[in-house]
């Protein structure tokens, strides 16, 4: 089974466990944990897709994008539950570190539009 076949399937386990959820009458706070970790995994699928890109091609691009899909999904829910459950964090410090690690990861896509090439 490809990758992508596993992220459909899972995409698919997802929108069942959110049906689930729903009507099993779970809180918005569990709902929303299930919803980012379901983010987090697939967005886990497509960096470590991308990786697999560089490793295979020697593409620095690719590693670029990778670390930018990290950064934009899995990074951020792992951070900020941590976070959450270590320490007495406001809820804005959580936001600035999630902050933080969307605009990492936007930059990192940026550099992979850059050719390796090119100055």
């Amino acid at each position: 089974m490809s990758a992508s076949s596993a992220a459909f399937l899972e995409a698919d386990r997802v929108v069942t466990l959110l049906l689930e959820t729903a009507a099993l009458g779970l809180d918005e706070t569990t709902t929303i944990f299930f919803v980012g970790l379901a983010s987090a995994a697939l967005g886990s699928v497509v960096t470590w897709t991308a990786y697999r890109g560089y490793a295979r091609n020697d593409s620095q691009p690719m590693l670029f994008l990778a670390v930018g899909v990290a950064f934009l999904t899995a990074i951020p829910f792992v951070l900020a539950h941590l976070i959450d459950w270590t320490t007495d964090a406001t809820d804005a410090t959580v936001l600035l570190v999630v902050t933080v690690c969307h605009l990492l990861g936007l930059l990192a896509i940026v550099r992979s539009f850059k050719r390796p090439d090119s100055r």
